[in-house]
């Protein structure tokens, strides 16, 4: 897909993009104007529970039966679903020799996709977006980055007594209750 031309075209080097949810991540390469759909994960925890989801057996004329813990087995998944993104993130940077990785999940997934990093990719990871955008066009995305990245510049050319006052708390002055009564009789003479 082509990018548009008041977007980066990232032609210097090119940039991974990784817009992941809690259990679905999607991989887009852009470079010299164009943005790619690199690769695609989906692990939905229905499918991938269906083999634990337990066992019953029988002994005896007993049924027997055994179910696991649901709650530690989604975040088995999790954990899980992490390191797979981190291995294809890790393809992804050696194929292409990246230097930067932007990514857009929510700030949980996100949490979770940072401690799965290793040091190599966690210092070509210049962004986090932590909002969801997981079924959003890829140039979305770069629509995203690039107005994160005016709005970061726009804060670098300050002054310093500009960024003061920036930073300085917005006053509001609240109203006094006046009793109506009073006040209609000042302003307005009554006619007899």
């Amino acid at each position: 897909m082509k990018i548009p031309q008041d977007l980066p075209h990232f032609e210097k080097s090119p940039a991974l993009f990784v817009n992941a949810g809690e259990y679905e991540a999607h991989f887009f390469i852009a470079v010299n104007g164009q943005i790619t759909k690199e690769n695609e994960l989906k692990m939905p925890p229905r499918e991938e529970a269906k083999e634990k989801q337990g066992f019953i057996g029988k002994r005896a004329n007993q049924n027997l039966a055994a179910f696991s813990n649901r709650g530690r087995y989604r975040i088995d998944l999790k954990k899980k679903y992490s390191r797979i993104v981190n291995k294809i993130i890790q393809e992804i940077v050696q194929t292409y020799k990246l230097k930067e990785i932007y990514i857009f999940a929510p700030e949980y997934a996100a949490r979770r996709l940072y401690k799965a990093m290793g040091n190599e990719e966690r210092k070509l990871l210049r962004m986090m977006f932590n909002n969801e955008h997981l079924r959003a066009n890829p140039l979305d995305l770069i629509r995203k980055f690039h107005e994160e990245e005016l709005h970061a510049l726009t804060h670098e050319m300050l002054s310093e007594e500009e960024e003061k006052i920036m930073r300085t708390p917005v006053i509001r002055r609240t109203l006094r209750k006046i009793d109506s009564a009073n006040a209609l009789q000042r302003k307005m003479p009554i006619a007899q």
